[in-house]
């Protein structure tokens, strides 16, 4: 006999409502004859309250068919995800007590609802044809005790199709809403609430958080170090802010890492990164730069664009791996002149000693000077002190700026003779092929020459990425401005801070002979310009 609702008891597994029959029987006959036993399966794509009577109505629909046709409803299976997707806990259950034998026939509102993948729906199509399983799908598509199973092939197709064309639609709205400068990640930046596509600096401890994890990375502790202090200061991580079904509260390096290389924080929208390789898969891949959409200004700071830049610096110098420590103030900042090795802070000398000397001994480096903290930190002070006098005065700052204007002049005009240079290379190439056809030149001297020429045109091809690397870094310096407010915070001070250190000086190097050589992120107009 049909088994009604109120005969029936539920459970729930995972996402999927199991249906149980009350007894141990998976059919029953009426008048003798077999009994179909049916799996409901129902789905939707979202959990927002407007879909969830969606659910309801599919089983109703499903109760009143089963009824008609005077099968056993046996089980009950739902899901709340993407019909592209195949790891729904709803179907996987369904599939293997379908191989089980724990049902004769799936029943389903359309084939879209089992999978919008082609694949998908091939491969669930094969496993009931080997477990001698029906489907029946409401919209006509397929109904294999009917024998109907024409259209199925069309069917996975459209689907599909219109999953991709979905797909496609919304990347192109969320470009367009980029572009307008409104946020359409899923999970707003860690610090950050969305309202309307408009970042927020959230009502909690959270963006003082962000803060502290660029300050004490500045300061020479490690990711690692910053994350084990926050677990065991048990300070909420990302995906428990998030609310994340599986949410740790364990901080990893990974999750400080993502937040120093987070550019929403100094106030800019950096989206577009990256797309799902396929509607049919959750892998997604990295585009390019040219194709992220980066806003600038759009919504308030965590931390400054020059704390920002600085923690990209040290990020680019320093390795996880690196055996010397990293809470001294030159670390990863002072090398080897001799070796090009860091020099590592030795305790016990009260200063900083050549890396390479010290693991691997006068053999592979001569280098045995120390150099004492407190002393380079004077040095760069003063430097740097007098540099501000100095460009206090208007007429210095325009040569400074004239010295700028002339190396940019100087190289450009390298980058014209390398392109003449090129189209010569070209032209003479054109001409050995023209010699070559009038049967001047014989084959193996034309590929002798052409080769010789290729070989000289990628030669000027690598030194103009150099003038052009030259020239964007002069284009990145603005000393009227930028570097007048960098020096005007050392003026006052009488310590050197990690955030100054960075964003002012790229490396210190040390010769065998004690010489020190600072390296600063911008024109020194102490040093001698080549």
């Amino acid at each position: 006999m049909y088994l009604n609702s109120t005969q029936i008891s539920s459970a729930t597994i995972g996402n999927a409502i199991v249906i149980n029959p009350p007894t141990s029987q998976y059919f029953t006959t009426f008048g003798g004859e077999r009994i179909m036993r049916c799996a409901i399966y129902a789905r939707v794509s979202t959990e927002m309250e407007t879909q969830r009577t969606s659910i309801d109505n599919q089983i109703d629909l499903f109760r009143n068919y089963a009824a008609q046709n005077n099968w056993e409803i046996v089980e009950i299976y739902t899901d709340k995800q993407s019909g592209t997707k195949g790891n729904r806990p709803g179907l996987k259950k369904l599939i293997d007590d379908g191989k089980a034998g724990l049902y004769d026939v799936i029943l389903a509102k359309e084939l879209s609802r089992l999978a919008r993948n082609g694949r998908l729906s091939y491969e669930l199509r094969d496993t009931c044809l080997l477990n001698n399983i029906h489907i029946v799908c409401l919209d006509n598509s397929i109904n294999t005790i009917t024998g109907d199973v024409q259209n199925f092939g069309l069917f996975a197709w459209l689907y599909e199709n219109e999953s991709a064309n979905s797909s496609r639609r919304n990347k192109a709205a969320k470009r367009t809403k980029a572009n307008r400068g409104l946020f359409v990640g899923s999970n707003p930046p860690y610090g950050y609430y969305s309202d309307k596509g408009k970042l927020k600096i959230r009502d909690d401890n959270t963006p003082e958080i962000v803060r502290r994890i660029f300050e004490e990375y500045l300061d020479g502790k490690g990711m690692d170090s910053i994350a084990k202090t926050f677990t065991a200061e048990r300070i909420p991580t990302p995906s428990q802010i998030a609310r994340k079904s599986n949410a740790s509260p364990l901080w990893h390096a990974s999750t400080v890492k993502n937040i120093l290389n987070n550019q929403h924080y100094c106030g800019d929208l950096v989206q577009n990164r990256t797309e799902t390789v396929s509607v049919t898969t959750t892998k997604r891949r990295i585009l390019g730069e040219d194709k992220a959409t980066i806003k600038e200004n759009t919504h308030e700071p965590i931390i400054s664009k020059e704390t920002f830049q600085a923690v990209q610096k040290m990020l680019q110098t320093r390795t996880r791996t690196s055996t010397a420590p990293k809470k001294h103030l030159f670390t990863n900042v002072l090398f080897c002149e001799n070796c090009q090795k860091g020099m590592w802070f030795k305790a016990n000398q009260k200063g900083y000693r050549c890396g390479g000397n010290i693991k691997h001994g006068d053999t592979f480096c001569e280098n045995r000077v120390v150099i004492q903290e407190k002393e380079l930190e004077n040095i760069i002070i003063e430097d740097l002190q007098e540099l501000f006098k100095s460009i206090q005065d208007d007429e210095f700052l325009r040569s400074l700026q004239n010295r700028l204007d002339q190396k940019k002049f100087l190289i450009n005009n390298e980058l014209k003779k390398i392109e003449n240079k090129s189209n010569k290379l070209r032209s003479r190439k054109k001409d050995y092929l023209d010699m070559y056809a009038d049967e001047i030149l014989s084959r193996e001297e034309l590929v002798e020459y052409r080769k010789q020429i290729d070989q000289e045109v990628s030669n000027l091809e690598t030194a103009k990425i150099k003038y052009q690397e030259k020239l964007e870094e002069c284009e990145s310096e603005n000393y009227a401005i930028d570097l007048g407010k960098k020096l005007k915070e050392v003026s006052i001070l009488n310590d050197l801070t990690p955030q100054v250190l960075h964003s002012l000086v790229n490396k210190v190097t040390c010769s065998v002979d004690g010489n020190l050589r600072i390296h600063y992120n911008f024109v020194n107009p102490f040093e001698e310009q080549e």
